[in-house]
C-alpha cells in the first residue's frame, strides 16, 4: 500500500451505500393535521364542557348589585350580601382545589393536606390561580359592600 493513500472502510461492494428515505409510521399524522390537545384547556373547562368563569363572575356581579340596591329597601339584604360573599369565597377555594386535583391527583391530595405545598404549587402554576382569585376578590367586595351599606342603612334616620 502506498504511503499517500489513506485507508478506507471495508465494504462488501464498491456500490455507494443506499440512501434512507423517511417514512412516517402508519397512522401517524403531522402536527399540522392534528387537532388541538384537549389537555391545553383549563381543567374545569374540560370537566364542565364550557368555561364556568364568565358565568360565575356575572352571577357575582348580579347578586352584588341586586342585593346592594335591595339593602336600601330592606336591611336584611345586607346580611344576605355578606353571606353570598362568604359563599363565593368558599366556592372559589373549592374551585381552586378541584383545579389542582384535576391537573394532578397526587398534587391535589398534597395541597389538601399541606398549605405550604398548595402555596408552592400555586406559585409554580399561576394559570390555575387567577380565575379563583378574581372570584375570591369579588366575594370579598360583596362582603365589604354588605357591611358598609348595611351599617349605613342602620345609621340613617
Amino acid at each position: 500500500m502506498p504511503d499517500d493513500e489513506t485507508p478506507k472502510p471495508y465494504r462488501l461492494s464498491d456500490d455507494p451505500p443506499p440512501r434512507r428515505r423517511y417514512r412516517p409510521m402508519p397512522g401517524a399524522r403531522a402536527s399540522s393535521e392534528r387537532g388541538p390537545d384537549p389537555f391545553d384547556e383549563p381543567a374545569l373547562k374540560r370537566f364542565f364542557g364550557t368555561d364556568p368563569f364568565p358565568w360565575a363572575l356575572a352571577l357575582c356581579v348580579l347578586f352584588g348589585v341586586g342585593l346592594g340596591l335591595g339593602t336600601r329597601v330592606w336591611v336584611g339584604c345586607a346580611v344576605l350580601l355578606v353571606l353570598a360573599g362568604f359563599a363565593v369565597m368558599m366556592l372559589s377555594q373549592l374551585w381552586l382545589y378541584l383545579s389542582i386535583f384535576l391537573e394532578d391527583a397526587d398534587s391535589g391530595l398534597l395541597a389538601l393536606v399541606s398549605g405550604w405545598y398548595r402555596t408552592f404549587y400555586l406559585y409554580t402554576n399561576p394559570e390555575l390561580v387567577w380565575r379563583p382569585a378574581v372570584l375570591a376578590i369579588a366575594g370579598l367586595l360583596m362582603i365589604l359592600t354588605g357591611v358598609v351599606v348595611g351599617i349605613g342603612q342602620l345609621r340613617a334616620p
